[in-house]
């Protein structure tokens, strides 16, 4: 047997007891702890996030850990949880799909990641729409999967909204156009197209709002005034893609973030000819009905002139048969006088017309 002298034995005593320098103790006890407090902190991080995780053990597909989120979403204790197999948490229509990313147990999964739209049902029966994203895992060779789930109730609310005003601006009947703030068009809805000639919306994308005017100038015009002063509100001339001019009525806004900042252009256009062609015809109407009632005025004029000559000679007669006459003269005399009152009238309702801003 070696002799150790008597120093190499109390050395050797208080590294095995874990008193000396170099001691096994301390030597690895500060890098366990170390590792100890490194995964708190991951395990505490993954109790902070908003996402659900499970890690479900493939063999019996029960859940060997889940973390805060899990719990908080479904209503259920982590101790419930570890007590359930992961499938209770879908409803028996989602439990068809689980199968299509989550194998049975037994089977080994992908070990590409995968995700899926389902829901998860919580204690009280309530399904909560979720993205679940799965994958397979090893640890201490075991097969584990990690199933990472996000509450996409929100989302889907959002993409409702957003479907719903999508679709109200492609059912419009009014043209709906979006610009930038250059003038270049985003997006044009099927009214839009169709008021001006084009057989898809999509030809209109990319073109200058000055395409869509008789007067070329007015694209540059319109996106300076809105950006000036937010709105607008004017009747124009618009430019069909034959070429051919039409009426529009134009209502634009600028479309801004919440820091009120610009984002875009929306115009929001009227096809209005028939209006105008209306009001056309109304104050041409107007003009014959003014001709009219002075042409009339004339010919009761011209009407009792004669008639007076008539009576006048018929008194100077000595004959039964003027009495006769008088009394048609007479007769003659009283139509005209409701003629007269007639156009008065006539003329009175234009009057009001006018001054109500109905006529022209």
């Amino acid at each position: 047997m070696r002799f150790e002298p008597p120093d190499d034995r109390d050395m050797l005593r208080e590294k095995i007891i874990g008193l000396g320098e170099t001691s096994l103790h301390k030597s690895y006890y500060p890098e366990l702890q170390s590792r100890l407090e490194e995964l708190e902190r991951f395990r505490a991080l993954l109790d902070q996030t908003h996402d659900a995780i499970f890690l479900i053990r493939t063999e019996t597909g029960k859940l060997a850990d889940a973390n805060a989120s899990a719990g908080m979403y479904l209503g259920y204790s982590k101790e419930e949880l570890l007590a359930m197999p992961f499938a209770s948490l879908f409803s028996p229509q989602q439990k068809a799909r689980l199968s299509e990313f989550i194998p049975e147990s037994g089977d080994r999964p992908s070990d590409s990641r995968q995700t899926c739209i389902t829901s998860l049902l919580s204690r009280e029966g309530t399904e909560i729409p979720m993205e679940i994203t799965v994958r397979s895992v090893t640890f201490g060779g075991e097969q584990y999967i990690v199933a990472i789930a996000r509450d996409i109730t929100d989302r889907i609310r959002t993409e409702s909204e957003l479907k719903i005003k999508e679709s109200a601006l492609e059912s419009s009947t009014n043209g709906i156009l979006i610009a930038d703030l250059t003038g270049t068009v985003m997006y044009a809805n099927p009214g839009f197209a169709s008021m001006f000639g084009y057989e898809q919306k999509e030809a209109i994308t990319g073109r200058n709002l000055e395409a869509f005017f008789a007067d070329p100038t007015l694209g540059e015009k319109i996106t300076g005034h809105l950006l000036d002063n937010r709105t607008i509100v004017d009747e124009m001339i618009g430019l069909r893609e034959n070429g051919s001019p039409f009426h529009i009525q134009v209502s634009g806004s600028v479309v801004q973030n919440n820091a009120r900042q610009p984002l875009c252009i929306m115009l929001i256009v009227m096809d209005i000819t028939e209006r105008i062609l209306a009001e056309q015809m109304r104050r041409e109407t107007y003009a014959q009905i003014e001709k009219n009632i002075e042409q009339f005025a004339v010919l009761g004029d011209h009407i009792r002139n004669p008639l007076q000559v008539i009576v006048g000679y018929a008194e100077m007669i000595d004959d039964p048969l003027v009495a006769k006459i008088l009394d048609e003269s007479c007769r003659i005399d009283g139509i005209v006088t409701e003629l007269d009152r007639g156009w008065v009238e006539s003329a009175n309702v234009r009057q009001f017309l006018r001054k109500h801003g109905d006529g022209a």
